[in-house]
């Protein structure tokens, strides 16, 4: 198995590039995943996407639901060789053992089994509490239905064990025994559910493309690394890079004015005081249009949903800025400016001119020690990062065309601070017309790590102009080196 990485900036064109790939090469089976819905059509196009260019019997396929579910579709797509597949992220948690050993035995004549990853998948993720609990699994644990791995914390069915009791019960234990026959779940010091995609899921593979951005701050790069498995990082187009950079350099306003100090904005923050704090947000969401003169249909905000057990999205139909509403895919009428902070590769909003982010995003601590168990540590404040990236580049800074100013409204100071400091690194590489490598010094241990940030800080304060440049900056060239290149750009 190859895994090759293409990790650029938002509108590089990923996913065109993805698309030219398949239709160049039509002999492969390929495996597209993808994380929305409507990006499935735009790769199945006969026009722009890559079926025009496929072969019949190997064309893109989406699994549906109608006669059976998606699951099971797949599954008779896969063994009846009906053509390749084209699907969602969601699907991973649907794959079993069957799926992996069909991919496995379909015959190749010519060509390659590609799996293509457009945006990556967290490989490692706490469990949905609704389906899995922890203390569900404390109890099959206590009943012996399954065993855990005391170093690993790795959950095995133990088949030898006799079920006991009312079936009706323990409505859990199928997909608790499909986490478990596909080698995906651990139950790590008592209370923490994790799943992680087997490795085996990966190895159906001859290669594995994967379209991201940031790469080395994923889960799924560290936990690669976890699993001995080396990436290989696609070259760049330099002066494509460049070009965007400068565009987000000359578009992109990050301002001070509007902050939450008072409280903290993360999820266990909130829920004593979330009352004042939706205000808060209320209060600047209105203030930020009124100052920048932007109206609801170009504003998109976004906090937890329910911090608290209360739906946001009910309480945001109560005031001002909810009234501007849309129907989900449930039917439900709701808010149309508000848009989850997991929301990846969706070109929906790109119109949208304020972006307002209303939290405190903080990797899982299930995360944290799944890769703490396995003699790793995931890079916390990188992998934040991305995620509040991601989430802005869903407006208009996306559209290269539109030629529009884009403010970006940051309410927790610990993440505006960083966003800031990125954009300067933007900045800086737009000035020296050359596009920083990323660092392979991230991979440090969390220790050293820390230790090197607080000395980072330090050198940061004591050398005016230091936040043009990054942690990675400093990892990469050492406190020396940064400072005379301060002296050479003044």
């Amino acid at each position: 198995m190859k895994v090759q990485v293409l990790s650029a900036i938002m509108s590089y064109g990923k996913s065109t590039s993805a698309i030219k790939m398949i239709s160049s090469e039509p002999d492969n089976f390929y495996f597209v995943m993808l994380p929305y819905l409507d990006e499935v059509k735009r790769y199945q196009c006969e026009e722009k996407g890559a079926n025009q260019y496929l072969p019949e019997g190997n064309k893109l396929v989406e699994p549906c639901d109608e006669k059976t579910t998606k699951s099971q579709d797949l599954l008779n797509i896969l063994k009846q060789r009906q053509g390749s597949v084209v699907t969602t992220h969601a699907m991973f948690e649907n794959l079993t053992q069957e799926h992996f050993n069909s991919i496995k035995n379909l015959p190749m004549r010519r060509g390659e089994k590609v799996l293509v990853l457009d945006e990556t998948i967290d490989l490692v993720k706490p469990v949905n509490d609704n389906r899995l609990s922890s203390k569900a699994l404390q109890a099959d644990v206590e009943n012996e239905y399954i065993i855990v791995n005391e170093d690993t914390g790795k959950v095995q069915w133990n088949s030898c064990k006799e079920f006991e009791g009312n079936q009706g019960a323990y409505h859990h234990h199928e997909h608790l025994k499909n986490l478990c026959d596909t080698g995906m779940l651990y139950f790590i010091e008592g209370r923490y559910v994790v799943m992680e995609v087997s490795i085996n899921f990966l190895e159906c593979f001859d290669r594995v493309l994967v379209l991201t951005y940031r790469w080395e701050s994923s889960i799924m790069a560290n936990y690669l690394k976890v699993q001995g498995v080396d990436a290989e990082i696609l070259d760049l187009d330099e002066d494509r890079v460049l070009d965007i950079y400068k565009y987000i350099a000359d578009h992109l306003v990050i301002p001070d004015d509007y902050s939450i100090e008072e409280y903290r904005l993360s999820k266990e923050g909130m829920k004593n005081n979330v009352g004042p704090i939706r205000s808060e947000i209320n209060k600047h969401i209105k203030q930020a249009m009124k100052d920048y003169e932007i109206g609801l249909d170009e504003t998109l905000f976004t906090t937890f949903k329910n911090p608290d057990g209360e739906s946001t999205i009910d309480w945001l139909n109560t005031i001002k800025i909810g009234q501007y509403t849309k129907l989900d895919s449930q039917g439900k009428e709701v808010p149309a400016c508000f848009l989850s902070h997991t929301t990846l590769g969706t070109n929906e909003y790109r119109h949208c001119r304020l972006m307002v982010y209303g939290l405190d995003k903080r990797i899982q601590p299930a995360v944290q020690s799944y890769f703490s168990r396995n003699g790793s540590s995931m890079p916390a404040a990188e992998w934040e990062l991305s995620s509040l990236i991601q989430w802005l580049f869903r407006g208009c800074i996306r559209d290269q065309q539109s030629g529009k100013e884009m403010i970006a409204v940051i309410l927790c100071p610990r993440m505006r601070k960083m966003a800031q400091d990125w954009l300067e690194g933007i900045k800086r590489q737009v000035r020296e017309g050359k596009v920083a490598k990323a660092s392979e010094a991230i991979s440090i241990d969390s220790k050293t790590r820390r230790t090197k940030m607080q000395q980072f800080n330090k050198w940061k304060k004591n050398n005016p102009g230091g936040e043009s440049f990054s942690f990675d900056d400093y990892l990469i060239y050492g406190g020396p080196k940064l400072k005379r290149m301060l002296k050479e750009a003044a």
